[in-house]
């Protein structure tokens, strides 16, 4: 059984039908599939990390969604990805809250293999990207990321997926029988049965993990995106998602205009919050883009923000924090496992992750050969230093 429909629940649920674990029943407290943060995020991939197995998890995500059609058994499924590439910008004007030093940053992914990364001088990225203002001094680029649709995944793998979808089906608590799952109770209070109880719940897996056995150490955050409409034309289709990687604000371009992600726009954004929905959103946010965006992007002082579209969300992120989700089982509880703690990488990085999860379960991966396994005390990773 998988408890949250997000796009690590559907992975899950999808690998875990595809390697034969038996009847996979997929429950969700809402009342659709990825309607939470999955449907509010910036859709992108990227492979510039600062960890090898976090490149080789995404890196083996975009191979899913390059292949998605086949995968899924769905001749001529489209998933919308569109390679248009990830500009990462710094300049040393105005405020930041990090030296992003993008020339070193590039020469060690050429030492993990990463060589497709190219560095670039501030007047050389002007010179390839128009919308580039004079305060950007360096920048790096990578041809090869780019986005794809979080709600065409998820319909492909619910056509594509041998698995049962229950919504408006919120789990109350897991029971447990000598130290494994027994099963769920539902909110309603019907109890099903089941050995195997997978929580990929988000915001929510924390606290649902918890009626089961010690509590996983992981937190979530309050995130805003949003939708600045602008006129046809304004906005090249083909631009990149653009990084200030000072300030880790980020847009990219979409059909109605730009989506506008930052993580650390208010105060609030560091400080944990508990499960939420609906997320609410924060109208300071606004201000703040409308301002820190100016810096290194030219046409910013002539947006408009009079029409736009706000998504709130929520990232998992492990504690101690080290830049990489938790996948696997819970070390005290036989048959709970957890899928989540993606922190914003839930759209480009779950596909794998979900992959991991299946044979961690299946027994052909070890727990101790996983870094991304569950600990209740911190797993000794230098934190990955490219998460926003």
């Amino acid at each position: 059984m998988v408890v949250g429909a997000g796009l690590a629940g559907l992975f899950s649920a999808f690998y875990a039908a595809r390697a034969g674990l038996g009847q996979v029943v997929l429950l969700e407290r809402r009342g659709a599939v990825a309607g939470l943060t999955s449907a509010h995020s910036a859709e992108g991939f990227r492979l510039e990390w600062g960890c090898r197995e976090n490149i080789e998890m995404v890196r083996d995500s975009v191979e899913i969604f390059d292949n998605f059609a086949e995968v899924i058994g769905i001749p001529g499924h489209e998933v919308g990805v569109q390679k248009n590439g990830y500009l990462f910008l710094s300049g040393s004007v105005g405020p930041s809250y990090r030296h992003a030093n993008l020339k070193a940053r590039v020469e060690r992914w050429q030492e993990l293999g990463l060589t497709d990364v190219a560095y670039m001088s501030g007047d050389e990225a002007r010179g390839r990207f128009p919308f580039i203002s004079g305060n950007v001094e360096e920048a790096h680029f990578r041809a090869g990321d780019g986005f794809v649709s979080a709600s065409g995944v998820a319909r492909g793998l619910l056509l594509g997926g041998d698995f049962e979808v229950f919504v408006d089906s919120a789990v109350e608590l897991i029971e447990t029988r000598g130290g494994r799952v027994a099963g769920v109770r539902s909110a309603s209070g019907k109890v099903v049965a089941t050995p195997i109880v997978v929580v990929a719940a988000g915001a929510f897996a924390r606290s649902l993990a918890a009626t089961a056995g010690p509590e996983v150490p992981i937190d979530s955050r309050r995130r805003h995106g949003v939708i600045v409409f602008l006129p046809p034309g304004r906005i090249d289709r083909n631009w990149p998602m653009v990084v200030d990687a000072d300030l880790g604000l980020y847009w990219r371009p979409r059909p109605e205009g730009i989506f506008i992600g930052w993580e650390r726009a208010l105060p609030w954004d560091e400080e944990p919050a508990e499960g939420l929905d609906p997320v609410p959103v924060d109208p300071r946010y606004l201000d703040q883009v409308q301002v820190h965006g100016q810096r290194l992007t030219s046409f910013w002082k002539d947006l408009r923000f009079d029409n736009i579209q706000w998504h709130g969300g929520q990232y998992v992120a492990s504690r101690p924090y080290d830049g990489r989700p938790v996948i696997g089982g819970h070390p005290d509880v036989a048959g709970l496992y957890l899928n989540t703690a993606y922190e914003g990488r839930g759209v480009m990085a779950t596909p794998a992750g979900s992959q991991l999860l299946v044979r961690l379960i299946q027994g052909q991966v070890q727990e101790s050969q996983n870094p991304f396994r569950v600990s209740l005390g911190g797993r000794g990773h230098t934190p990955d230093d490219m998460v926003l």
